[in-house]
């Protein structure tokens, strides 16, 4: 079944470095523990390119582009930003491709190790201000993501030591 995977995190959390690693998994670990070890799996470039409160608008694009994408592919992930759920994205998406399987992956990582990868981003100019804004993000990504209890959920490991090992999985009975 052709899937919509939305991949869930704060700020430096590695959504992005996270869907790399799955495209390119040349050994094919990542993929094999979600059950995609022979599936064509492609990012959704648009929702990693386009990213910050200003390009809003244009991330309204992922809704036409992944049905696109899922012409000639199996899984699609797409780095999810809290303004895809201001807008309703995920469930928008759901709706327009009801033969798709939708789930979320969510990453984790102590609030310390985000505080040291914050600075590292190339964006970020807030130096000294990075536990302040982990305490505000966490919680506005927990909520958007438990808004979406109609998805199924993959809690991910994403800490440096962790290599990418799931933490739990909830299913949805839908």
């Amino acid at each position: 079944m052709k899937e919509v995977v939305w991949v869930f995190g704060t700020s430096a959390s590695g959504k992005a470095t996270f869907i790399k690693h799955i495209v390119e998994d040349e050994d094919y670990r990542l993929r094999e523990q979600f059950g995609w070890k022979d599936q064509a799996v492609v990012a959704c470039n648009e929702s990693l390119e386009l990213i910050g409160g200003d390009l809003d608008e244009e991330r309204e694009s992922i809704l036409d582009k992944v049905p696109e994408i899922l012409q000639n592919a199996d899984i699609v992930l797409i780095k999810w930003q809290y303004v895809d759920s201001q807008h309703d994205r995920p469930q928008r998406l759901k709706q327009k491709l009801p033969d798709v399987q939708h789930r979320i992956i969510s990453l984790d990582v102590s609030v310390d190790e985000l505080v040291k990868r914050l600075p590292t981003k190339p964006l970020w100019h807030n130096y000294g201000d990075e536990r302040n804004l982990i305490s505000i993000e966490l919680p506005i990504v927990l909520k958007s993501r438990e808004e979406l209890n109609d998805f199924d959920v993959t809690i991910i490991d994403s800490s440096t030591s962790s290599n990418y090992e799931i933490a739990r999985s909830q299913l949805t009975r839908s």
